[in-house]
This record gives C-alpha cells, sequence and structure tokens, in this order.
C-alpha cells in the first residue's frame, strides 16, 4: 500500500508540474532525483514512466511531431488594448477629432537547429508596416493575420550573427523618430561584437541578437564593447524591364543600406555608457512605384513624368506619407543615437538622445517636395505668371506661383531631427514601474516619413513637441501604460508659402505634408505577454 501511495504521489507531482509535454526531458530528471533520494525504487520510476507514456499516447498533444533535426522550440507572443485619443489642429479651418479603441496581437516562433543555425516566424494582425493595431467598431469584423517576419540565422562564430529575410530591426534606436518600433524590414543584416576588459577583469564577450542589447555581459570590473552592425534591406522591388519601358529608363530597384558602429563602455555596475554612431542611405531613387506593374515617372511610351504625389501608400496605415518616383532620392543620413544608464539613491536611471541628419536635405526639399530640380517651366515673355501644375505635386488651389516656390526652395533647408529624454525606473517584473519625458524636432527633410513611427505628430514633419509616459507592472507579464504627446509647427509659414492662401491642399500634396499645425494625443495600453 505504502508502494503504491508513493507512486501515485510521484506521478501526481509529475503531472501537477506540467511535465507531460517534456517528458523525455523533465520527468526522467525529476524521476532519477526522486530514486536517487531514496523516495522511489528503479523499478518503480521504470514503472511511472511507463504508465505516463501509456497516458500520453491517448492525448492530443502526442499529435504534434517535431522533426529530430529541431533541437529546440520557443513560442512567444504579447496582446494589448488601447484607448487612443486626439486632436490635430490644421492651418486651414478645420480640426480633426478622434478617440477609438484598438487592439494588437503578435505571436511567433523561434527554432533551433544547432547552437548556431535557427529561424523564426512571426504573425501579427494588421498588415501596415507602421502599426499592427487594429480599430474596435467595424460592425464586428475580424481582422486579419499577416506574415510579419520569417527569417534563417547563422552564427558561424559567438560574436557574429547573419540573418536573411524579414526580420526584427537590429539597429540601434532610442526612439520611433527615424524607425517604427512596428516595422520589420526585408532583406539582410549583420550584427557583430566584441568586448575587451578593463582594469584587469574578465567581462565575457557578449553576442546579442540585436544591437539594442549590445551591452556588455555582466561582471565585476569595467569593460568596453565594440561592433557593428549593417543592414542591406529591399525599398522597393521594381520590374527592371517589360515591353512597355525602355531599356534605358532608371528602373532599378531600391535598398537601404545602413551601417553603425555601436560603442558601449561599462563603467562599473551602476554606469554604462553608449554611443552608435551611424550612415544610411538610399540606392536607386527615382522610380519608386506602389501602385501599378510600371514605375510611375515613366508612362507607357517612355516619356518621363512628373512626380505624383499620393495620400498613403500600400504599406502604411493612415500617416501624410505619399507615393513619389522620387520618393527615396535625396536621403543620405548620419545618425548617432546614445543613451547613460546609471543608478542614484538604488534607482535606474536613463538619458537617452537620437540624432539624425540627412546631409543631402536641402536637394531633397527642393527636389522631392517641391518638384524636380526646385525649378518650372519658363513663362514666355508678356504672359501671366502660371499657378503651380498639379502634376508636380502642388494643388492650384490658393493660386500659389512660381515666386512662391522658389522662395521655399531657398528656405526649407532643414535637414535635422533630435531627441533628447530622460527616464526614471525600468519595468522587467511585477511592481515595476518607470516614468519618462522627451522632447524631439524634426526638420522638413531630414527623415523618411514612411519609415518613422505614427505616434508622435502622426508622422508628420517639420514639427517638434514632447511625449510623456508613465508605465506599471501589475504582474511580471501585465503592463498598463500611459502615453501622452504634445507637437507644434517647427517652422512657421510653411504652408502659406507654398499654398499661397490658408485655404485646405489637396490631400497628398506637399503643402498637406506641412498642413499640420499642432496636435495631442493620449493612449492608455493594456499589454500582456505570454
Amino acid at each position: 500500500m505504502k508502494s503504491v501511495t508513493k507512486r501515485m504521489l510521484a506521478l501526481a507531482g509529475v503531472l501537477a508540474i506540467g511535465l507531460v509535454a517534456a517528458r523525455a526531458q523533465s520527468d526522467g530528471a525529476l524521476l532519477d532525483a526522486l530514486v536517487k533520494k531514496g523516495v522511489l525504487s528503479d523499478k518503480e520510476a521504470e514503472d511511472i514512466r511507463a504508465d505516463e507514456t501509456k497516458d500520453y499516447s491517448k492525448t492530443s498533444a502526442s499529435k504534434l511531431a517535431i522533426g529530430d533535426y529541431v533541437k529546440k522550440l520557443q513560442f512567444y507572443g504579447d496582446g494589448r488594448l488601447r484607448f487612443d485619443a486626439y486632436g490635430q489642429q490644421f492651418q486651414y479651418k478645420g480640426n480633426s477629432v478622434n478617440d477609438r479603441e484598438r487592439y494588437r496581437l503578435r505571436f511567433g516562433l523561434i527554432y533551433s537547429y544547432s547552437d548556431n543555425l535557427s529561424a523564426g516566424f512571426e504573425l501579427r494582425s494588421g498588415t501596415a508596416d507602421d502599426t499592427a493595431n487594429q480599430t474596435m467598431g467595424g460592425m464586428f469584423t475580424d481582422a486579419s493575420i499577416n506574415v510579419s517576419k520569417i527569417y534563417l540565422q547563422y552564427k558561424p562564430i559567438d560574436s557574429l550573427t547573419l540573418i536573411a529575410g524579414k526580420f526584427t530591426q537590429p539597429l540601434y534606436t532610442t526612439t520611433d523618430m527615424m524607425w517604427s518600433n512596428d516595422l520589420t524590414p526585408e532583406g539582410g543584416a549583420e550584427t557583430f561584437s566584441y568586448t575587451i576588459p578593463l582594469g584587469g577583469g574578465s567581462a565575457p564577450v557578449r553576442d546579442p541578437k540585436d544591437a539594442k542589447s549590445m551591452a556588455p555581459a555582466a561582471a565585476s570590473d569595467s569593460s568596453l564593447t565594440v561592433g557593428w552592425v549593417g543592414g542591406q534591406y529591399i525599398y522597393v522591388n521594381n520590374n527592371e524591364s517589360n515591353q512597355t519601358v525602355p531599356f534605358s529608363t532608371n528602373n532599378n530597384d531600391v535598398f537601404v543600406i545602413a551601417n553603425q558602429l555601436p560603442i558601449t563602455w561599462k563603467v562599473d555596475n551602476d554606469l554604462t555608457v553608449k554611443v552608435v554612431p551611424g550612415f544610411q542611405f538610399y540606392t536607386g531613387g527615382g522610380n519608386t512605384n506602389y501602385d501599378g506593374g510600371v514605375p510611375v515617372n515613366y508612362n507607357n511610351t517612355g516619356t518621363p513624368a512628373a512626380p505624383t504625389f499620393v495620400y498613403g501608400t500600400a504599406n502604411s496605415s493612415n500617416d501624410p506619407v505619399f507615393t513619389s518616383p522620387n520618393e527615396a532620392d535625396d536621403l543620405n543620413i548620419l545618425s548617432a543615437p546614445g543613451e547613460i544608464d546609471y543608478k542614484l539613491f538604488n534607482q535606474s536611471f536613463r538619458t537617452y538622445w537620437d540624432f539624425d541628419w540627412n546631409i543631402t536635405a536641402n536637394q531633397r526639399v527642393q527636389n522631392v517636395y517641391l518638384g524636380p530640380g526646385g525649378k518650372f517651366t519658363a513663362v514666355p515673355a508678356g504672359a501671366a505668371a502660371p499657378s503651380v501644375a498639379t502634376a508636380y505635386g502642388f494643388s492650384p488651389t490658393g493660386g500659389a506661383t512660381q515666386a512662391h516656390v522658389r522662395s521655399q526652395n531657398q528656405n526649407l533647408t532643414d535637414g535635422v531631427a533630435w531627441v533628447i529624454g530622460e527616464q526614471i525606473g525600468q519595468n522587467k517584473k511585477k511592481g515595476d514601474w518607470s516614468l519618462l519625458g522627451e522632447f524631439r524636432q524634426l526638420g522638413l527633410g531630414s527623415v523618411d516619413p514612411n519609415t518613422n513611427g505614427t505616434d508622435f505628430a502622426n508622422s508628420y514633419l517639420n514639427q517638434q513637441g514632447i511625449k510623456i509616459q508613465g508605465a506599471y507592472n501589475f504582474t511580471d507579464f501585465f503592463t498598463g501604460t500611459v502615453t501622452y504627446y504634445n507637437s507644434w509647427d517647427y517652422k512657421n509659414g510653411l504652408y502659406n508659402d507654398l499654398n499661397g492662401s490658408n485655404a485646405k491642399a489637396a490631400v497628398g500634396t506637399t503643402q498637406y505634408l506641412v498642413s499640420q499645425s499642432s496636435m495631442q494625443r493620449i493612449q492608455v495600453d493594456l499589454g500582456w505577454k505570454f
């Protein structure tokens, strides 16, 4: 009777801690421990293994078959409910007020074939590249689930990681000023890191999955970590040639080529400094096309056409991005994000910044936003000055003339975007809290509005403002967050100078990109992970 009781208790313990699905590894270890401590005999342990195997074969879990070549599986995911309310004021007479209830779902799987080869995928709600949010109130319509990641990762050595496919952004960022936090680039990337012990210590080399976690491994002594992150992203894929496009046309694919040099100095356990200079540029400009099989800058006869601007693109949500054959032109951005992590009075602090400078911003404003070369056809002698042609992306509403545009060609040269912020606290486990405040400023020619985040100023450029955020961990997996944004014009008068009046501009034109006067937004989030 005692033997039966021990067997029942041991078997119940195995089942209670959920070892049925992982019996080959965990059950054996537990039963071996019970035998070693004399709770079970060898025969009793073998009988339990046999009974458990018999019971498992009758369950639905036994139908999950995994190839022998898969060494490890890791499931992950998160959900979020959001209340999002904003008020948007424009340069013309009008405003927009919206409050909405939203949700987001993400679920992924990482499967390892060996210590240096793995692959994975992630599914999420929504199709936009800059947000996975879905808005409630569509007469109970179900949200679509789409592939947001699918990639293959290889580590030939401990300090080097290679990845290809559609994956988490490996570039280090402190904000979403240039890259949306929800954006998953496509193409290839490489990360390398090497840690040098300082002061006679022995801090081990750390090989992060991406540059965001490139901090020295925990050690009692100081260390210096240096690295390199490279990205080759496929921005637009074009049909290089077909029967309607001459071979002589510029119809190459558009790539984003990015490089960063992360440098992290761990002074001690309470102070870490990270600086990450970098440079990224766009190739193959003058041929972006989101809407058809033929480049939009050429008609069927091969004659160049003027840029046309569209509100939104096939891969955006509702921010004022635009589609133009020149959209990827004149983007050559030097960046230098960084942070200082330190402790005071046993409390974590983080001072962070972001700095992006498009060194060809003057050309981008003139050639992309204001038309080819920033110039228009000369007016014949004695003829009246024409309104700006719609074909150049300018609405004739308000009677804007060449003089207005030429004036802006000389003045709209701001290519700098920057952020400075401070965070107190961290959110890692139950009871943790954090407070964050930042100020940011974005010049009109500074960054690509198709890739930056949409929460601040709805992704408009020529904006500046603040972000304030508080977060609290109710449990290790359940977090509440409240965020407030307030933004306003960086340079005043751009809209009226471009549009010729304070009348509403056509949606999608360059005037529309600078038509926002100010915006206030509050977001309340409840998020959980699994």
